[in-house]
């Protein structure tokens, strides 16, 4: 079985590719490779392993990736409040433009499925525990782009069975490792500054390590015929957290953390979310907790693997097109000298 993962080498998509390889898959994967180039390499030489750089606004390129493919697994976008917020004009053209177009390339492809990777942002502010069934009140250009996708999918698939993934705040190591997510974040802060900011504190947010979402992914594929033309919330039970919980987890990691509490803040986001139907529908436990995630963090920087946590490669909203820029143009040369 042949997937393709847009987006393959980011925080979520490299796992993803990593995780199904070692289970037997045969990949493709795509990725503009915005921030960390080298991220690829490690499967070069994996013969069920295909890499290809492009944008995928291309959709010539793209449309060319689509042969012979099983499944396509879309994480491909401009990730998170911040980055959308910076490039507003980038979010809409990616994250809606080219989703949508992707969709109705698959439309016409003989492909079993495709996932698309949303968010529980999409929930902005909700009153007690939420379900799959509740209202979408997004607060971010980000989170509206992925809502819109849900329904432009949702409403217009005829053809294409699909299955729809709200995440949880992601967290924990990945080949393109990010420190902009809420858990990663305060933990490299209190080991290298010894104090954490934390805003908003009794704010609730699901979380979810990355290879919990990998594993999940790749359970929906194996599953598909079950689980087709759903919308699930992904994450598990006990896993909602308020800021200051996860503060007080990181604190007893490093104790000499100083924690200082700021009731107000621009992120109002608050949500309690329910995952009882993917329990019920893939019967899938988790792995890492929170926890275990921040110990992982700990172990990244307090063995060298990490160095320079600020380094812009590592943060969603230092993103330089320039690149990118000239290696697009350099590719449509070369068609036309075809």
């Amino acid at each position: 079985m042949k997937i393709l993962v847009t987006g393959g080498a980011g925080y979520i998509g490299s796992v993803i590719v990593n995780l199904a390889l070692k289970s037997g898959f045969k990949v493709k994967a795509v990725d503009a490779l915005w921030y960390d180039k080298n991220v690829p390499i490690i499967n070069f030489n994996d013969p069920n392993y295909e890499f290809k750089r492009l944008d995928i606004r291309d959709s010539v390129f793209l449309n060319e990736c689509l042969e012979d493919v099983d499944f396509v697994v879309h994480t491909a976008a401009v990730v998170g409040e911040p980055a959308g917020k910076k490039f507003s004009d980038l979010t809409y053209r990616v994250n809606y433009e080219a989703s949508k177009r992707l969709i109705d390339k698959l439309e016409e492809k003989q492909v079993k499925g495709f996932i698309f990777l949303s968010t529980c942002s999409n929930y902005g502010i909700s009153d007690g525990l939420i379900n799959e069934t509740a209202l979408l009140k997004p607060l971010s250009l980000y989170a509206e782009t992925k809502v819109n996708i849900e329904r432009y999918l949702t409403n217009n698939a005829k053809s294409l069975d699909w299955v729809i993934c709200r995440l949880s705040t992601a967290y924990g190591s990945s080949p393109r490792m990010r420190f902009d997510l809420t858990v990663n974040d305060f933990t490299v802060n209190a080991l290298l500054n010894k104090m954490l900011e934390v805003y908003l504190p009794k704010t609730y947010r699901p979380y979810i390590h990355v290879y919990d979402i990998a594993r999940v992914i790749l359970r929906i594929i194996s599953d598909f015929d079950r689980v087709k033309n759903n919308v699930f919330n992904v994450g598990f039970e006990g896993e909602n957290y308020q800021k200051y919980q996860i503060a007080e987890i990181i604190e007893k990691f490093v104790p000499s953390t100083e924690i200082k509490i700021i009731k107000k803040g621009i992120d109002a986001r608050n949500y309690k979310v329910d995952f009882s139907k993917l329990k019920k529908f893939l019967n899938i436990e988790k792995i890492h907790t929170v926890k275990s995630g921040v110990k992982e963090i700990v172990d990244l920087v307090e063995k060298g693997i990490i160095t320079n946590y600020k380094d812009k490669k590592y943060y969603n909203t230092f993103l330089d097109l320039k690149e990118e820029i000239d290696y697009n143009a350099f590719l449509k040369s070369e068609i036309k000298a075809k």
